[in-house]
């Protein structure tokens, strides 16, 4: 009868013990579904009428479940209408709207000028760049600083508050 007892009560713990195990593989298995998903080496192209208006290309993308926006590291950004490249560590990219926003040291690139502020946010829908940052834009005559900056689509500039400018000759 011990022999007996003693073969239950083993048995019973084997049981316990392998459904705790089972249990710990479902719900690793189930974090791996639910986990982040990444790309690397991602690159967008916007297109307007056939015409691409800006390419976006990241070293790394990371995404998560049910959401629509996307992490991006070492971003750099084509805008081909005035041949500008932006360059900054991360931004974020919102895949329904298409809109842009960084985080961070940003500049940006031409053959006149080059911009450099610490954030912006580009809306894809009306083609508008605002920052309420710091920004300097810096070119061979001249050198423009001042706080907050909106770019609307006509391509005009418009720095906002504590403007200083300097010509050089």
């Amino acid at each position: 009868m011990k022999k007996f007892l003693m073969f239950g009560i083993s048995l019973f713990f084997v049981c316990i013990l392998f459904f705790m195990l089972w249990s710990e593989r479902e719900e690793s298995t189930a974090l791996k579904i639910k986990g982040n998903s990444f790309i690397e080496g991602l690159m967008v192209s916007y297109l307007k009428d056939g015409n691409t208006v800006w390419t976006l290309t990241a070293r790394r993308a990371d995404f998560t479940q049910g959401e629509t926006k996307a992490i991006l590291t070492d971003v750099t950004v084509k805008v081909h209408e005035n041949d500008m490249s932006l360059h900054t560590g991360t931004a974020t990219y919102d895949l329904l709207t298409q809109n842009i926003t960084t985080k961070g040291e940003i500049r940006a690139d031409t053959k006149d000028y080059t911009i450099t502020t610490a954030s912006i946010d580009y809306e894809a829908s009306s083609r508008e760049i605002k920052t309420e940052d710091s920004i300097t834009v810096e070119g061979k005559r001249f050198k423009v600083e001042g706080k907050g900056m909106m770019l609307d689509k006509e391509q005009k500039v418009r720095i906002l508050k504590d403007v200083k400018a300097i010509f050089y000759k």
